[in-house]
């Protein structure tokens, strides 16, 4: 080796020293490139380190080998042949980079590949007809093996400069959209391109020509990658979206921010290396992680900003990336929302009471008009308010059910994990279902608004009762569950028995399925008739988020016997004591009117996730 380097100009040894740095810069960057998070930008940039640092190798190679003339020509045409490369991993590096799409087109890659296949074949068969390069002896400046570029290489060369520029294009254009300051990275932009410069010094100066290209690659990488590492990883996060977005360190402290940011949060105009909490105490809560609103006082009102963060590393590097969202129509008109809810739910409940005080009085005027008729000498006029009391017991029904619809109609926001055997049996214990016997198959956990859960439960074993049904059986399913029972079978279009106003199939009946239906839309469920059942009457919700398998079946008593509401099993005799009080509590019908408490007291986890389309 020695011996070599004695033979080779001092010249030529700095050229080849230059682009041996480049070289080993570029392949020693590219541990560091494989940090990189996103899976197509960290594959253009180690192909582009592993390209341009080839090259630069072998024009290392080219530069020092002693010889012969064949080994000399071979180095410096495989370095052409991986150099030609270079320029593909650049767009798609730049593609990937920018969050566009080109470099996934199966039609761009194939367009790609066949003019790579046709310029590099153009490279390897130089010497058969020598229209690429030459080389031959040159003393001045002094002595080195020359390269004189034929016209094919100048028509390879301008379009991989016009490829390179295309990729330049996408970066200037992601760096003028971002909002952040990105001058060090357009600087090291530049750098790509000042290659160019020296290749066309070369022409008409002592320099030698040899293509400088690796040299800007090189700067490129090892700034991006170990210099300015933040910026570029923000820059990569934010992408084209120019919204406001503020840029943290692993400490907190901000870095940087768009210009949306600073209009949105004027107090970071200062606050560049200091921590977010002291700069901007509203966001203080959403840096450390979650997704929420967050309110800004402005000269012009309130201003509403969905906060969201996401971390982002490159090897001990890192940071966060806070991104924020301008939500102010669609938040004022939540709380526009919010606040018509609830005074809904206030006219609802004030109207309840009125119409139970009324019905209280009716009742009370009845009773007293029965314990004054005589029944034997006004059968008529006994049975006409016998038959008004029934009105009355309807009357409150349908109040209870207005009730519930007010309360709970409302769109679910928030869910949480509910165990399916005990949102049943809790229905199951505040449903009015009489002599009705309940046996549930299998166990399954679902998400939903506990309150809801029991009220579409409830109408349904109600309308069960309604239906002359005897048993009644709940099972989950895997998108949902079913209500079976064995009463009468829908007829005709079982759309009408979910339909308010219709009283299918008669008046009690009626606001039972309509009721489900309302409870499930508000999660986003479904609900219908299974029309292939004939023993009965079986509606399947679905939709709902179900864990667990349901094949395990359980049933509701220790012995596996349906269990019926006041501990009397399905054959007409009773249950064991304390077996039978924990397997299913009896429950008398006051006991079911009067569970507002229960009800009252349901909570809603508020890291559940949002559900519900509302009624």
């Amino acid at each position: 080796m020695t011996e070599i380097l004695t033979q080779v100009a001092p010249a030529t040894l700095g050229y080849a020293a230059v682009f041996g740095l480049a070289g080993l810069a570029c392949l020693a960057s590219i541990p560091r490139a494989q940090q990189v998070e996103k899976p197509d930008v960290r594959r253009g940039l180690v192909w582009l380190l592993l390209t341009s640092g080839g090259w630069a190798l072998f024009k290392l190679g080219f530069l020092l080998s002693p010889g012969p003339r064949l080994v000399e020509e071979a180095m410096y045409t495989i370095g052409l042949a991986v150099g030609f490369g270079t320029v593909w991993a650049w767009l798609y590096f730049c593609s990937a980079y920018t969050g566009r799409t080109y470099h996934r087109r199966p039609r761009f890659r194939q367009l790609g590949l066949g003019i790579f296949a046709a310029v590099v074949t153009a490279k390897l068969t130089n010497p058969i007809h020598g229209q690429y390069f030459t080389l031959e002896e040159a003393t001045t400046p002094f002595s080195y093996l020359a390269v004189n570029h034929g016209p094919i290489h100048w028509v390879a060369t301008g379009l991989s400069y016009t490829l390179a520029a295309v990729g330049l294009f996408m970066l200037y254009e992601l760096y003028a959209e971002s909002g952040y300051n990105t001058r060090p990275l357009a600087a090291l932009s530049v750098l790509l391109g000042l290659p160019v410069l020296l290749d066309l010094l070369a022409l008409w100066t002592p320099l030698i020509e040899i293509i400088y290209a690796p040299l800007g690659v090189a700067a490129f990488t090892v700034g991006v990658l170990f210099v300015f590492e933040r910026r570029f990883l923000a820059v990569q996060e934010a992408g084209e979206d120019d919204g406001p977005a503020v840029f943290l360190d692993s400490n907190g402290r901000v870095q940087d921010y768009t210009p949306a940011a600073k209009t949105a949060f004027p107090e970071l105009r200062d606050g560049l290396g200091r921590p977010l909490d002291e700069v901007a105490p509203a966001l203080r809560a959403v840096s450390e992680g979650g997704e929420q609103v967050v309110e800004a006082e402005r000269d012009s009102g309130v201003r509403y900003y969905m906060a969201a963060t996401s971390q982002i590393e490159l090897g001990e590097v890192g940071g966060q990336m806070l991104v924020l969202s301008d939500v102010t129509a669609a938040e004022r008109r939540r709380r526009e929302l919010a606040r018509h809810n609830k005074q809904l739910e206030e006219f609802a409940s004030a109207l309840t009471h009125e119409l139970r005080n009324v019905i209280q009085i009716i009742d009370s005027r009845l009773a007293v008009a029965d314990a004054r008729m005589d029944a034997e000498n006004e059968p008529v006029a006994h049975e006409s308010v016998e038959r008004a009391g029934e009105m009355t017991d309807r009357m409150s029904g349908l109040v209870d059910d207005f009730r519930s619809l007010a309360r709970y109609g409302q769109t679910v926001e928030q869910v949480r994990p509910a165990g399916f055997e005990s949102a049943v049996r809790d229905a199951w214990t505040s449903a009015d279902t009489g002599e009705l016997t309940l046996t549930v198959e299998g166990e399954a956990t679902i998400d939903a608004d506990p309150g809801r859960l029991r009220q579409l439960l409830v109408n349904a074993f109600e309308f069960a009762r309604h239906n002359g049904a005897n048993v009644v059986r709940a099972e989950p399913l895997a998108d949902g569950f079913a209500i079976t029972e064995d009463g009468d079978s829908p007829t005709g279009d079982t759309s009408r028995y979910f339909a308010f106003g219709e009283a299918v199939p008669d008046a009690e009946s009626g606001m039972k399925l309509p009721n489900v239906r309302a409870f499930a839309r508000v999660h986003g469920w479904t609900v219908d008739i299974d029309t292939d059942y004939d023993r009965g009457t079986r509606l399947v919700v679905q939709g709902v988020s179900v864990r667990a398998s349901p094949s395990d079946r359980l049933a509701v008593a220790a012995s596996s016997a349906p269990v019926p509401r006041d501990g009397v099993a399905g054959d007409g005799s009773a249950t064991g004591g304390e077996a039978a009080t924990s397997t299913e509590p009896a429950v008398t019908g006051e006991t079911a009117a009067d569970d507002e408490s229960a009800e009252t007291d349901e909570t809603v986890d508020p890291s559940g996730p949002s559900k519900g389309t509302g009624i």
